[in-house]
């Protein structure tokens, strides 16, 4: 079954990620590092940020001095990142859009996946998937959508079995609980049509 769920984000920011992000590949991408900083950084966002959310709070604050912001990211990440991303950072920061960042990354990962003629999938199950049961997964995937799939797993318990596949805005859901609600909307409606059957409601004969 698939599902349209649509995705909503600020549209300035989108549109401010967009042309950071560009200008990010176009830095990586002279150095030979596209994929290796769409990677990064990434990393950074997901590793960092989502670990340590006053720091994010505290690059992306306007009461917060940009050269303060800056001295914190060199004493942060220099030396742990590559010079390309920093540099992009500093940039981001000095221009105070690190509120951005986020809708960066996003349109970075989705640039890059366009000129590799790949897609981000994820994928949720309700145990951790095994390397030859990925690999599988992913062979089938690219298969359906005629593209090299970036296969991002996830667990999550309440699905009991099977799995949820999200490519973009649509999700095929395949799960084993998802059946299950079916089954008990559908045991509901059988027991409201018995009910119906059994004691029939009497209509008003309206008067003529």
């Amino acid at each position: 079954e698939a599902v349209r769920h649509p995705t909503v984000f600020d549209s300035g920011q989108e549109h401010v990620g967009a042309v950071y992000a560009k200008a990010l590949l176009g830095a990586a991408a002279t150095a030979g590092q596209a994929a290796a900083v769409v990677e990064e950084l990434d990393s950074f966002v997901d590793d960092v940020l989502d670990r340590l959310p006053v720091l994010e709070a505290t690059l992306a604050s306007p009461r917060v001095p940009a050269e303060a912001k800056l001295l914190l990211l060199d004493k942060s990440l220099s030396g742990r990142m590559s010079g390309t991303l920093l540099t992009f950072l500093k940039v981001v920061c000095r221009h105070g859009r690190f509120d951005c960042l986020r809708a960066i990354r996003r349109a970075a990962r989705q640039h890059l996946n366009e000129l590799e003629g790949r897609v981000d999938v994820q994928v949720w199950t309700p145990t951790p998937l095994s390397a030859e049961l990925r690999e599988l997964v992913t062979r089938r995937l690219e298969s359906l959508l005629g593209k090299r799939v970036n296969l991002f797993v996830r667990d999550d318990e309440s699905l009991i079995g099977g799995m949820v596949v999200r490519v973009g805005d649509l999700v095929y859901d395949a799960s084993v609980a998802n059946e299950l609600s079916r089954l008990r909307e559908s045991a509901v409606d059988q027991v409201a049509h018995a009910v119906r059957e059994a004691f029939p409601v009497e209509r008003p004969v309206l008067a003529r």
